[in-house]
């Protein structure tokens, strides 16, 4: 079996991390997301004065062809199981996902931490192992997914630019996912 690999990094965003944990949840659809095809919420608790989410996602499953022989039809999509704890009074959010199927040939564990440092800044720290028991496999999974950064970040400044847009128009009382 191969080492896991890791990929680390880290983005500040000039908002407020109000604003940064609200485009979370606001992140689908968006223009650098047309793979996602759901997302469900499916428990909500608060605890210890921190809201503790679970939610599914639903993904287009983006498999080399040249290996989809190994890919069950059952797995023609990919899930993930995404856990948020938000806390508000230290301005943390923490996020893990994790893909659920296809764990036999590659697992991908992501975990974002939002923090406010300042009035309108946050930083988000990205730690993701990617693990295979196939080198090849893993070394692919990794590279897309440094490729796929790219866009996943786009993603997150085009949500944050609407939010911005629905303050200066007075709408930020009535926010909904926006329609792409």
């Amino acid at each position: 079996m191969t080492s896991p690999k890791y990929f680390i990094n880290w983005t500040t965003f000039k908002k407020s991390w109000e604003d940064v944990t609200v485009a979370h949840w606001l992140k689908y659809p968006n223009p650098f997301s047309n793979h996602i095809l759901s997302e469900d919420v499916v428990e909500r608790r608060i605890e210890d004065g921190k809201l503790c989410t679970v939610r599914f996602i639903v993904k287009k499953q983006r498999i080399p062809a040249s290996l989809m022989w190994m890919v069950p039809n059952r797995h023609k999509a990919c899930y993930v199981k995404e856990t948020s704890v938000i806390d508000p009074v230290n301005q943390e959010c923490t996020i893990t996902t994790e893909n659920l199927n296809c764990r036999f040939i590659s697992l991908v564990i992501e975990t974002l931490k939002y923090k406010g440092v300042k009035m309108c800044e946050t930083v988000m720290e990205r730690r993701t192992l990617i693990s295979s028991k196939i080198e090849r496999i893993q070394n692919y999974t990794f590279e897309r997914y440094q490729k796929n950064i790219v866009n996943t970040d786009k993603g997150m400044m085009c949500v944050l630019g609407l939010l911005d847009e629905c303050k200066r128009q007075g709408l930020t009382g009535h926010l909904q996912e926006p329609a792409f």
